[in-house]
C-alpha cells in the first residue's frame, strides 16, 4: 500500500512539473475579443428603458467575490418595457486569465441559489436559436424568490463553446487530468459567462424586436453554434 501510494505521489508531482513546464513554454493562444462589452450590447433601444449596475449588485457577485472573479471586463445591464424586464451579465476573460473550473462554478446553481433564490426547474444543455440562427446550447434554469421569479439562459464560453461542469462539494484533486481530458493541454483560452434573465418567458421575449436586438450583440461575443475542433489542442 506504500509502494502504491509513493508511485501515485510521483506520478502526480511529475505530471504536475510537465503541466508547469509546458504552460511556461507555449504561450496562450491570442484573444478575439477587443474592445469594451459595454460598447457591444446596446446602449439604447426604442421604448425600452436601459440601466447599468454595479457588478457587485448582480445575484451573481458581491464586492468580495467580483474581486477574486478576476475577470478582465464585465457588464451588467438591464432592459425594461412595462412590466417586462430583461438582464444581460456577460463576463469575460482573457486567454490564462482563470482557470474553466473557477469561471465556471459562479452559476445561478450556486450564487443565485446561495442568495436565496429558489431553483424551480433546471435543464442541461438545450437548443436556443435566434432568427434561425444556431446558438451554443444552453443551460437553463426558473428561478424564484421573494415572490419574483425569472427564468435564466447562460452560457459559460470557453474558446468559443459552450461547457457546462458540475458542482461537487470540496475540490477534486484530480480536476486539472479531468480538464486536459475534456480540452485537451490548451487549458487558457479566453471565456465568456453569459447570462439572460427575464420575468418574460422566451417566446414572449422573441415576439420583440428589441430582444433580438440583444441577441444578435451577444451573437457577436461568440455565442453562434461552431464545429467543433477535430483536436483539442486547438
Amino acid at each position: 500500500m506504500k509502494l502504491f501510494i509513493l508511485i501515485a505521489g510521483t506520478f502526480l508531482l511529475l505530471s504536475a512539473v510537465c503541466l508547469r513546464g509546458y504552460f511556461a513554454l507555449v504561450p496562450p493562444p491570442e484573444p478575439t475579443h477587443y474592445g469594451y462589452l459595454s460598447d457591444i450590447l446596446p446602449q439604447s433601444l426604442p421604448e425600452w428603458s436601459v440601466v447599468d449596475h454595479d457588478m457587485a449588485e448582480s445575484p451573481e457577485s458581491s464586492a468580495r467575490i467580483s474581486e477574486f472573479l478576476n475577470f478582465d471586463d464585465a457588464l451588467f445591464r438591464t432592459y425594461s418595457n412595462g412590466r417586462i424586464h430583461v438582464g444581460v451579465y456577460v463576463a469575460y476573460w482573457s486567454p490564462g486569465k482563470a482557470s474553466y473550473r473557477w469561471a465556471g462554478a459562479h452559476t445561478p446553481d450556486t450564487c443565485w441559489v446561495q442568495n436565496g433564490w429558489a431553483c424551480n426547474e433546471r435543464q442541461y444543455s438545450i437548443p436556443f436559436n435566434n432568427k434561425n440562427v444556431a446558438f451554443e446550447l444552453a443551460e437553463f434554469g426558473v428561478y424564484e424568490k421573494e415572490g419574483k421569479t425569472q427564468q435564466v439562459y447562460f452560457w459559460h464560453l470557453v474558446g468559443g463553446h459552450a461547457y457546462s461542469y458540475k458542482q461537487n462539494d470540496g475540490h477534486n484533486i484530480f480536476a486539472a487530468l479531468i480538464d486536459i481530458k475534456s480540452h485537451g493541454l490548451n487549458l487558457r483560452k479566453e471565456q465568456f459567462f453569459i447570462r439572460l434573465s427575464s420575468n418574460a418567458d422566451i417566446v414572449t421575449l422573441k415576439k420583440m424586436p428589441a430582444f433580438g436586438t440583444i441577441l444578435e450583440s451577444l451573437a457577436s461575443l461568440g455565442l453562434t453554434k461552431k464545429m467543433q475542433a477535430s483536436s483539442k489542442l486547438l
